[in-house]
């Protein structure tokens, strides 16, 4: 049996190729959902409305008599597809991928503007971060799950102070009724239908990804913060991935927090932190910088963790003298998390020790002074800042990290 995964493209079927048209004008079965399945409905052919893999491997191994079947599947099989699943549960059949025109490369298309120089993202059934990748790029696309979603964004980009961007919202693309509304913000008032996608162009775009912040960039008060050397160590102890959730537990002015979600735009970061004046400065530093990639945790910790996602990476900034309870919660929800803990006192660096040999971690230390210059009358004198352990903790047995 052969089969293949065809992109339909948007609509009405304009957007699919013509190679697509031969191959399901001979193909014996067409699999699909019931919207794509509609451009079909004309040829006398056996249909099975499905987009799940295991049902449609279930259908084919049921219909051995089939030498050729076509899996429609709407947009492009290359963007945000469900042909990448299908594929591999298909394995051991003869499959061929056939595109079609994306929402994606149409909008940009009718926007006038280059693929090359778009980010684009799926927001449909996923929880993925908008706001800092409109931050870092001139045009972000995104695929929007309901065409109500466009009003939300709208209201995030003024939240963030993202309100002069331009949005332009692709209503039903490819349809007849197709619409695309071309406006600011603030002045979306609703009005696109369902499949919708959104373009967002930014004029004012600074990219901060990989970035490192000095300490006079953030919003502060008269809360700690973590200087500027020592956050910069203790970011590259904890060691994330580009996709890593990480909690920043007793997050202060947010500042480790900002830079950790500066690592990636798919990064998860959890500031958690129990004092008010701390928790304003998270949220203004977290507007400043357009880090809806960071979700602030009103609360203390260790309690505060028991609704979040296992995490990769933990930073303890502040512990409230509960560090011992909060790294076995943090174990407790997965074993293999990288722990970075801050001492400023020997009481907590003794904890610390004591602490991961009770619970059979490796604790490695590193102890860090830092000095800045300063003009005193003719002559310039370095004045120090009060030296910090930096610990990197993690189970025994397990590679260096």
């Amino acid at each position: 049996m052969k089969i293949y995964l065809i992109g339909i493209g948007m609509g009405n079927g304009n957007t699919m190729t013509e190679d697509a048209r031969n191959v399901l004008e001979r193909s014996d079965a067409f699999i699909g959902s019931k919207r794509a399945l509609e451009l079909v409905k004309n040829i006398d052919k056996p249909v099975f409305e499905s987009y799940k893999p295991d049902d449609i491997s279930k259908y084919l191994s049921e219909h051995g008599e089939y030498k050729e079947v076509s899996i429609l599947l709407s947009g492009d099989t290359s963007f945000y597809s469900g042909a990448k699943r299908l594929r591999k549960r298909l394995r051991g059949h003869k499959t061929e991928i056939l595109p079609g025109i994306s929402s994606f490369s149409y909008m940009c298309a009718k926007i006038g503007t280059a693929i090359e120089d778009t980010e684009a993202v799926s927001l449909h059934g996923t929880d993925k971060s908008l706001m800092c990748r409109i931050r870092d790029n001139r045009y972000t696309f995104a695929l929007l799950g309901r065409a109500a979603e466009a009003k939300k964004i709208c209201s995030d980009l003024g939240a963030f102070g993202l309100d002069d961007c331009v949005v332009h919202i692709g209503s039903r693309l490819g349809y007849e009724d197709e619409c695309i509304i071309n406006t600011l913000p603030a002045e979306y008032d609703g009005g696109a239908a369902d499949p919708a996608a959104m373009l967002i162009d930014n004029p004012h775009n600074n990219n901060f990804i990989g970035k490192h912040l000095s300490d006079e960039e953030f919003i502060r008060g008269g809360v700690p913060m973590t200087k500027s050397e020592i956050r910069a160590l203790s970011i590259v102890a904890l060691d994330t991935e580009p996709n890593s959730v990480v909690y920043d537990i007793g997050a202060g002015t947010g500042s480790v927090s900002i830079e950790l979600s500066l690592r990636s735009h798919d990064i998860t970061v959890y500031a958690i932190e129990r004092n008010e004046e701390a928790l304003k400065l998270i949220s203004e530093n977290r507007r400043k910088f357009c880090a809806d990639n960071i979700k602030i945790v009103n609360g203390e910790a260790p309690e505060a963790l028991s609704e979040l996602p296992p995490p990769d990476s933990v930073f303890i900034g502040g512990s409230g003298g509960r560090l011992d309870k909060i790294i076995e919660a943090v174990i407790e929800k997965n074993r293999d998390t990288k722990i970075v803990v801050n001492a400023i006192s020997l009481n907590t660096a003794s904890a610390v020790i004591d602490i991961a040999e009770r619970l059979g971690l490796d604790a490695e230390a590193s102890l860090i002074t830092a000095a800045h210059s300063k003009r005193a009358g003719k002559s310039m004198l370095m004045f120090g800042e009060n030296p910090i352990y930096i610990f990197k903790l993690r189970r025994k047995n397990s590679d260096d990290y």
